[in-house]
């Protein structure tokens, strides 16, 4: 058997303990058969001119390790508002460089970075590259746009494009929002991946007496949860019986957004709907709601390739959800319904419909096909191909 080759995966976004990223860690353990894989999260902290002190101050690098044993780095980096960019990159790059040393010291030395999203892992990825001489591609889940970005930053874009040895996408809209700020290149969508053992459809019937829908999502203007209340509130009144509404992880990325969702449900004064607040909940928690759920409902403005709906359709649930990029490569007429983002009034017709019978789904059909499109095998060949292609050609 060959030895494990290394890659270190770059997250744009990381935090075990907020639990933000935790795909990467799951991703990272579907190839690890194969492949020795550490995260890592370059973390700014930005100095004001009043904090000169902290000039003279170490970068820190702290460990710990993800639920799944996967092990994580956090490297804080200083970046001074008060010194010229072409300064702050090269602190930057020292901070690559003592990460680098530290890894080869623990027996890690790298064959391939993967980094995730370009802001910021894609630069870092670039830079580790040109001290290092160490391959890297990157794979795009953010949303692409240039606010708040540097001129500094945006002239990097194209050398990332160049140089990373593939650049892969997780949707075909993800493409479409790159030549809408000019960037071409040769794409490759390589999907999202779902754990099949945690997410999967129980032939039993739901174990609620009532009709329950669910939707997941931080609150936030982008994933617009107001829509799906709007029409909520549509049906509220025309309901026979009562329904259970379940919102999962409303608190996500970090933020206290508990009394603020709160005050918004009591807004809506429901008769009918049963709303149930869930600001965290873990992977196993989750998947048992979606197996108690009849409908599943995502109101985004704009996504990648939402996990939390390939999640849902691995557990048989089919899904109403906004045009919001991504979804239309995953729903069809046989999974569910696609709208128009806001379009509140065609999403509360479709839950009514639901609601009565009218439409019929294949919840196992539905389970199966996506766990092999998106299923730990599927998603260990298409990045295994990618990896060997690459170190191996060495």
């Amino acid at each position: 058997m060959k030895e494990k080759k290394n890659i270190l995966m770059i997250c744009s976004w990381l935090d075990v303990e907020k639990n933000i990223g935790s795909f990467f860690w799951e991703q990272a353990e579907i190839m690890q058969p194969k492949y020795s894989i550490i995260l890592c999260n370059f973390n700014k902290k930005t100095i004001k001119l009043k904090s000169i002190f902290s000039f003279f101050k170490r970068n820190k690098i702290s460990e710990i390790k993800a639920p799944n044993g996967i092990v994580t780095y956090q490297i804080k980096y200083n970046y001074f508002k008060f010194l010229p960019e072409k300064i702050n990159t090269l602190i930057l790059k020292n901070s690559i460089k003592k990460f680098n040393v530290f890894l080869k010291k623990t027996n890690f030395n790298i064959d391939l970075i993967h980094a995730q999203s370009i802001f910021n892992a894609g630069l870092i990825g670039l830079y580790y590259q040109k001290i290092e001489k160490i391959p890297f591609i990157f794979t795009e889940h953010n949303q692409f746009n240039l606010r708040n970005k540097t001129r500094y930053e945006i002239k990097l874009v194209n050398q990332v494009l160049s140089k990373s040895s593939k650049n892969l996408v997780v949707s075909y809209d993800k493409i479409r929002q790159f030549a809408a700020n000019e960037f071409y290149s040769n794409f490759e969508v390589v999907g999202n991946s779902i754990n099949e053992e945690v997410f999967y459809l129980v032939d039993e019937k739901t174990n609620n007496e009532l009709f329950t829908i669910t939707t997941i999502g931080a609150f936030d203007p982008i994933k617009d949860q107001i829509t799906i209340l709007k029409s909520l509130k549509l049906i509220d009144k025309e309901l026979k019986n009562k329904v259970f509404f379940n919102w999962i992880g409303f608190n996500g990325w970090g933020f206290n957004n508990t009394n603020q969702v709160t005050d918004l449900i009591n807004s809506y004064k429901f008769e009918n709907i049963k709303v149930n607040l869930f600001e965290s909940l873990s992977r196993n928690e989750i998947a048992s709601k979606l197996r108690e759920t009849n409908l599943f409902l995502f109101s985004s403005i704009s996504e990648g390739l939402p996990v939390s709906v390939i999640e849902a359709l691995a557990c048989g649930v089919p899904v109403c959800t906004t045009r919001c990029g991504g979804v239309d490569e995953l729903i069809d007429d046989y999974n569910g319904k696609i709208i128009q983002i806001k379009d509140y009034k065609d999403m509360s017709n479709f839950i009514l419909y639901f609601i009565q019978n009218e439409y019929k789904y294949d919840k196992k059909a539905i389970s199966k096909e996506t766990i092999v499109k998106n299923g730990k095998v599927a998603f260990f060949n298409k990045l295994d191909e990618i990896y060997s292609s690459i170190i191996y050609a060495k």
